[in-house]
């Protein structure tokens, strides 16, 4: 299947400048926009068709549905759709911006609207997308888009003023990506909060949010002098806490641990992980709220939701050590 990426490449464009042409025509120059239609026709690429009517079904792009952050978020918009009678078509990614985009084009004239969690995904993808069918955001922000933010940049505070609190001057930071929105407000404000309290936040990594990637981040936190970490979500921390167990250091004893998302395992953890959590009731019913409005009135202003995450205090964070060795 041909793919936006290959007709760029071919046309000697950018892959936006594709997606416009066939998306926004009348916002690319018309030589440009016939070669581009021309490869696409050599290459036989074809566009999702234009709807003539509403079809009662929204899509929900997600970019791993095995990642257990997901499925919370899924079952509280598919429960909002189900009030309002909408049917749901839930899209799962492949982490890759470029693959994720094109897999959205092919979907996006087929349904009403779309709700999109992709934080890595470049704006202008997201506002050619937005042309087809009107789309809201979920932890990401494009100029002229509606977004809901979960768990904003207070859980971060909360999360720095936690360990202050308990006498913690040296704290790592688990980041993620850096094109990563979520990762970029979180890791933001738990450098603002630090720098207020006295602190010293030691970025450690700008990795994958993933329990492999926490795993390796636990020896680069062995190797500073701090006495605690604050991981960009729970799958980090996991994986950073049981391979500091391994190396014989205990979480909540010899060294504090803070994830982020609140997902169902971090209570079942031993240490029970204290994180921030993520308000998924809410910012599902807010983002089809959104949605719908959008779609009644595609020139309605766009508006960003910050609903705010809260500190949950449990076993894996402790006061400070006496000393580091």
């Amino acid at each position: 299947m041909t793919t936006i990426a290959e007709i760029a490449k071919v046309a000697g464009v950018s892959k936006s400048t594709v997606s416009r042409s066939f998306t926004r025509p009348d916002s690319v120059n018309t030589e440009t926009r016939d070669r581009i239609l021309a490869v696409a026709s050599e290459l036989g690429y074809n566009p999702a068709p234009a709807k003539t009517e509403l079809t009662g079904t929204i899509a929900l792009f997600i970019p791993d549905i095995a990642n257990p952050y997901y499925p919370p978020l899924v079952k509280s918009i598919q429960a909002a759709c189900r009030r309002q009678s909408i049917s749901l078509v839930v899209v799962d990614g492949e982490n890759d911006p470029e693959a994720d985009a094109e897999e959205l084009e092919r979907v996006i004239g087929r349904v009403d609207g779309a709700i999109i969690f992709a934080p890595r995904m470049d704006a202008d993808r997201l506002r050619a997308l937005d042309a087809v069918s009107p789309v809201v955001l979920i932890n990401h922000v494009a100029e002229g888009l509606p977004a809901v933010i979960l768990s904003a940049p207070e859980g971060a505070r909360q999360a720095v003023e936690h360990l202050a609190a308990l006498g913690h001057r040296s704290i790592a930071y688990l980041a993620s990506l850096e094109d990563n929105y979520s990762s970029q407000v979180r890791l933001a404000a738990a450098e603002e909060a630090a720098d207020h309290l006295g602190c010293t936040l030691i970025v450690l990594t700008h990795a994958e949010p993933t329990y492999a990637a926490g795993v390796r981040a636990a020896d680069l936190v062995l190797a500073e002098p701090v006495t605690a970490v604050i991981a960009h979500n729970d799958l980090l921390a996991f994986g950073c806490m049981n391979r500091l167990a391994d190396r014989g250091v205990a979480a909540g004893t010899d060294i504090s641990v803070i994830g982020f998302d609140d997902i169902w395992l971090a209570s079942a953890s031993r240490p029970a992980l204290t994180t921030v959590n993520t308000p998924y009731e809410r910012g599902g019913a807010v983002a089809l709220r959104l949605l719908t409005e959008r779609i009644a009135d595609p020139a309605r202003p766009a508006n960003t939701v910050h609903l705010s995450g809260d500190l949950i205090v449990r076993n894996s964070t402790a006061p400070a050590p006496v000393s580091v060795s």
